[in-house]
């Protein structure tokens, strides 16, 4: 097996097992839904009169069922095993979704997003653990790579071919459900045995992160109520600017992909620096693109637009990635996988929080006032993150940073996956690091790298 200091370069001459395949295209069908509504649920809903604020608080419900679903998925799992639990998380979701054509009164809307994320949190729970599963220690940094692009690039793909969807016909809603059903075959094509269920939650240590880097905590958090946030405000915005549909589409595509893609080169940068001078860069460039984008208008060239939101989404997304890598940089490894599922709970306490107070500053305010709420959440970050400069003692534990990788925005299962991780044990004869179970999930981050 490759040990911890192996370089991740290593593993990817190593060849994968085609089954992997398998879980990966689950996963690709399921994001292209996810994408399809994630941009038109919110145009949609608007076009059926409800106010942003109303709008908010249903994508508040969606983020409200992931948390739930990251916290108790395994009360599901445990007593049935995950093939049947795969079956039973896809059939609810599809459930949820096409029972959104049916749907018009807030109440009912708000307890079907709530149940469409209870449900996702369970199906990236269970794929990344068959993912775990199916490949040797060797290949886990490759597998991640992958499914981060899958996660990624289909999510995009969904919301790409939303673009001449009809907004009150069936067609966006029969998609998204479909492609949820459809996830099911690949799964239930797996020749292997499942993994073990898992056996309990995952420990969260909020106050423990917070002494070990406030800095990281601000920068989960923030990206939760700015970048999720605008998953479901950014459309509203671009429809009362001025844009349409298919123009709508894309730029929110451009969000997503500016995100996937722009971390690896900020990554890069994070690994040769101080990580918190890398964290106050991404505030304040995050701060001057919200910035900027108060200035847009419908006489905005397309192409600036479009620029400007790839840029949003990059420099944001990485809020978190680098915030998570910073910790574990301060952190013994033996608290990596805690720490880190900890940061992922509190990015999605931001995200449940963000579509509400984002979409209440949109509907009282300027069309733009979003990127006014944005602005002035990282001018604070930015300037708390120089004052813990300024404050931190002179002399630190040397920082080693490991080689960049990205995580996805779904489960700290993702946590326990590599070397890292997972350490040997010791000449003293110490026991190695457990893998943490596998049911808190939370969005849509990430990367640590650590």
């Amino acid at each position: 097996m490759r040990q911890a200091n192996q370089p991740l370069a290593t593993q990817r001459l190593i060849a994968l097992p085609w089954r992997v395949a398998l879980p990966l295209v689950s996963t690709a069908c399921t994001m292209v839904g996810a994408g399809v509504l994630g941009t038109l649920l919110p145009l949609r809903f608007s076009a059926m009169g409800l106010s942003p604020s109303l709008i908010g608080l249903i994508a508040t419900a969606e983020a409200l069922g992931f948390l739930v679903g990251c916290l108790h998925a395994h009360r599901v799992i445990k007593p049935v095993g995950l093939e049947r639990a795969y079956a039973a998380f896809a059939g609810m979701k599809a459930v949820a979704i096409l029972s959104l054509y049916f749907a018009s009164a807030a109440p009912l809307l708000f307890m079907l997003r709530f149940l469409i994320g209870i449900n996702a949190a369970g199906l990236a729970i269970i794929v990344e653990s068959w993912l775990n599963a199916l490949v040797t220690n060797e290949q886990r940094g490759r597998v991640l790579t992958i499914y981060v692009l899958v996660y990624g690039l289909f999510f995009g793909a969904g919301q790409l071919f939303g673009q001449h969807l009809s907004l009150q016909g069936p067609e966006m809603i029969l998609i998204a459900g479909i492609s949820t059903i459809v996830a099911l075959v690949p799964m239930s094509a797996i020749d292997v045995r499942a993994p073990a269920a898992p056996a309990g939650r995952v420990r969260l240590t909020i106050l423990k992160a917070l002494r070990t880097s406030p800095v990281s905590v601000m920068a989960c958090l923030l990206n939760g109520l700015i970048l999720t946030a605008f998953t479901t405000v950014g459309p509203l915005v671009s429809q009362r600017i001025g844009f349409g549909q298919a123009d709508i589409s894309i730029l929110m595509a451009c969000v997503s992909l500016g995100g996937l893609f722009l971390q690896w080169p900020i990554g890069y940068i994070s690994d040769k620096i101080d990580r918190l001078y890398a964290l106050i860069g991404l505030g304040i460039g995050t701060l001057t693109v919200a910035a900027t984008l108060v200035t847009v208008s419908h006489a905005t060239p397309f192409v600036v637009l479009a620029l400007l939101y790839s840029l949003f989404g990059g420099l944001a997304e990485s809020l978190y990635a680098v915030g998570v890598a910073h910790a574990n940089d301060r952190s013994v490894s033996a608290d990596y996988v805690a720490l880190s599922s900890t940061l992922l709970f509190v990015w999605a306490v931001g995200g449940a929080i963000g579509p509400t107070t984002g979409t209440l500053a949109l509907q009282f305010l300027d069309p733009r006032a979003f990127f006014i709420y944005a602005t002035v959440l990282t001018g604070a970050f930015s300037l708390f993150a120089m004052w813990r400069l300024r404050q931190r003692p002179a002399e630190r534990a040397t920082e080693h940073h490991e080689e960049f990788i990205a995580y996805p925005q779904t489960s700290p299962a993702i946590y326990s996956w590599l070397p890292y991780h997972r350490e040997p044990p010791t000449d003293e004869g110490d026991e190695p690091l457990p893998r943490e179970s596998i049911q808190v999930a939370a969005a849509y981050a990430r990367k640590d790298n650590r």
